[in-house]
């Protein structure tokens, strides 16, 4: 569906009950936590294969009109992505001020990156020893955890940008790990974002790194497939929230909001995710703001089995997404943590000039701060040159128009970024 031969035209997005044999399903409107993506695409023969996806909590889809039967009054993937691109813009117009705390140091973003660094790479050995632990059979100790997230909500408070940064541009890591440890950084800088206090971004932090603990206890050969999961396999997979909750009432020091995160980061508000099909406000707000961000890392990480998503197209399909698996204005409150233009993402201005984004203003999100290394009317590279479009927010000249892909370019982000050897 977002291969560049796709005519964005002929791909419709109906409900469920819409469905009939005859037509041709491209793709699933749903996140990653339920997805039976795995199903693929799909030419629907039987009535009872709708009820089956209906069963599985679906209630939109894409069809290829141009392979099967078309449904003339039901919007194009193009007027989706359209509504969804200008949605996730009106957010940046808010008015909202940047939150302060009595503990905020304001050290700045370059010179902030190293310690954010240092303690991101720690909190991966840490998360590391944990589940290995686990796996083993051994008691979860707390201490190490809760030192790593202290360590990390100190580099938060001191320049919320630097730790989340590192975490908004992907390294080659093993996902496992940094993907539990760039939760709980997602997770903390979005209750920094909602001004909560130092106490619950801590305990947020917790849940976040520990969140896939229960993983541990999945079969080694399902959790490590390289191939799409059965239903059966996937079945098991999805019991590795209840298996988090029970590791960790087991260990000494946990909080309850700990638990919630890892316990409902699958939960979805319409009832359709897992393990106890939850909804709307039966989900705890943790485990709310815990499933916004286990999505949005899992669908921008590349996996053995997925490309991931740059970051405009994941923000705007989990706006999507909203109508069915997420509190609306919550997630709105996340893109105003990680930003209109997340930093790594490139923009192109209005002068045809294109940059990365290399920092965020939280209180002027559509104003960022871009390194400019490419001029697009010429097609060919500039000397790289750093702006900062709030200070120019009255130049025509300086708006930015649209999004950008590195691939297009032949760019790697990391390389224009402050000290672009901390991001490797």
């Amino acid at each position: 569906m977002s291969g560049a031969k796709t005519n964005l035209n002929v791909i419709k997005k109906i409900s469920v009950a819409e469905l009939r044999p005859g037509m041709v399903i491209s793709g699933y409107v749903c996140d990653w936590g339920g997805d039976p993506a795995h199903w693929g695409r799909k030419t629907i023969e039987k009535q009872a294969e709708i009820e089956k996806i209906r069963i599985n909590g679906i209630e939109e889809v894409y069809i290829d009109t141009s392979m099967g039967i078309d449904v003339a009054s039901a919007p194009t993937l193009l007027a989706v992505q359209a509504e969804a691109a200008q949605e996730i813009k009106k957010i940046g117009l808010w008015d909202k001020k940047q939150q302060a705390t009595a503990e905020s140091k304001h050290k700045s973003l370059q010179d902030e990156l190293a310690n954010a660094r240092k303690v991101t790479d720690q909190a991966r050995k840490v998360v590391a020893g944990v589940l290995t632990d686990v796996r083993l059979g051994k008691q979860v100790e707390i201490e190490p955890v809760r030192a790593a997230v202290e360590r990390m909500t100190e580099s938060a408070f001191t320049n919320p940008g630097a730790i989340l940064s590192l975490s908004l541009i992907k390294r080659k890591d093993e996902y496992t790990f940094m993907h539990s440890v760039n939760v709980g950084v997602f997770l903390m800088s979005f209750c920094q974002s909602m001004g909560m206090d130092r106490e619950q971004i801590i305990q947020a932090g917790i849940g976040g790194m520990l969140h896939d603990i229960g993983k541990m206890k999945v079969p080694t050969e399902i959790l490590n497939s390289p191939n799409k999961l059965t239903d059966a396999e996937f079945n098991i997979m999805k019991s590795h929230p209840l298996y988090s909750e029970e590791i960790l009432h087991e260990t000494e020091g946990i909080s309850e909001l700990s638990v919630q995160v890892a316990g409902q980061h699958h939960e979805r508000f319409n009832g359709s995710g897992y393990p106890r099909k939850l909804e709307g406000k039966d989900i705890a707000l943790f485990g709310q703001m815990a499933a916004i961000v286990d999505v949005y890392d899992a669908i921008t990480s590349d996996r053995s089995y997925h490309k991931g998503m740059i970051s405009h197209e994941a923000l705007e399909k989990m706006y999507e997404w909203c109508k069915h698996h997420f509190d609306l204005a919550l997630f709105q409150q996340f893109v105003q943590c990680v930003g209109i233009y997340p930093v790594g993402s490139m923009v192109r201005l209005e002068n045809q000039r294109v940059g990365v984004v290399v920092e965020n203003h939280r209180e002027a999100l559509l104003f960022p701060v871009v390194r400019l290394i490419v001029d697009a009317k010429k097609k060919c590279a500039i000397e790289p040159v750093t702006v900062d479009l709030l200070a120019k927010r009255t130049e025509q000249a300086y708006r930015i128009v649209d999004h950008e892909s590195p691939s297009k370019w032949g760019v790697d982000p990391k390389k224009y970024m402050p000290k672009p050897e901390l991001y490797r």
